[in-house]
C-alpha cells in the first residue's frame, strides 16, 4: 500500500514489522503539515489495526506547534478505543526541532498521553525510531525505554 494523499503527505505500511509508515513529501506552511486523520486511522484499521506509526518529518524546515495539537486531536478521536491499546507513534524529526521537542509544553503533553497508553516520541534518526517501534511490539501495555 502506497498512498499519497495530497502532494504533501504520503503513507505506506510495511507488513514485515507492521508499521504505517507517513512522511511530508516537501516543507509546507503549518496548515498544510497536518496528515489527515481519517486516513490514517482508515488505514490503521485496513492492515490489522495497526498501532505502530513512524512519521518522518524532517523535511520540516521548522517545527510547528500544530502538530502537538495534532497529536491531542488524534487522543481525543479515541484513537486507542479504536485501534487498541497501546498505539506508539515515531515522529523523527530534524536537530533544528530539538529546542521545540524538549520544550515544557512538548514534555507535559507527552506524559498526559502516556496516560491514556497513546505514546508520541520524537526521534532524530529512522533506525533508531525503528528499533523503538519494534521493541514496542513486544511489550502488552507500555513502551520499552529510550
Amino acid at each position: 500500500m502506497n498512498n499519497i494523499f495530497s502532494d504533501v503527505f504520503a503513507l505506506s505500511y510495511e507488513s514485515a514489522p507492521n508499521l504505517l509508515v507517513g512522511h511530508w513529501l516537501r516543507n509546507v506552511a503549518d496548515r498544510s503539515l497536518l496528515p489527515p486523520q481519517e486516513e490514517l486511522l482508515t488505514a490503521a484499521l485496513h492492515h490489522n489495526r495497526c498501532r505502530f506509526w513512524l512519521l518522518e518529518m524532517r523535511r520540516q524546515a521548522a517545527f510547528s506547534p500544530l502538530l502537538l495539537e495534532w497529536l491531542g486531536a488524534l487522543l481525543a478521536q479515541q484513537v486507542v478505543s479504536v485501534l487498541g491499546s497501546p498505539v506508539f507513534i515515531a515522529c523523527v524529526a530534524d536537530e533544528n526541532h530539538r529546542t521545540e521537542i524538549e520544550s515544557i509544553s512538548t514534555g507535559t503533553l507527552l506524559r498526559q498521553q502516556a496516560e491514556h497508553e497513546f505514546y508520541p516520541y520524537f526521534f532524530q534518526d529512522e533506525a533508531a525510531a525503528r528499533i523503538w517501534l519494534a521493541e514496542s511490539q513486544d511489550h502488552a501495555h507500555r513502551p520499552p525505554r529510550r
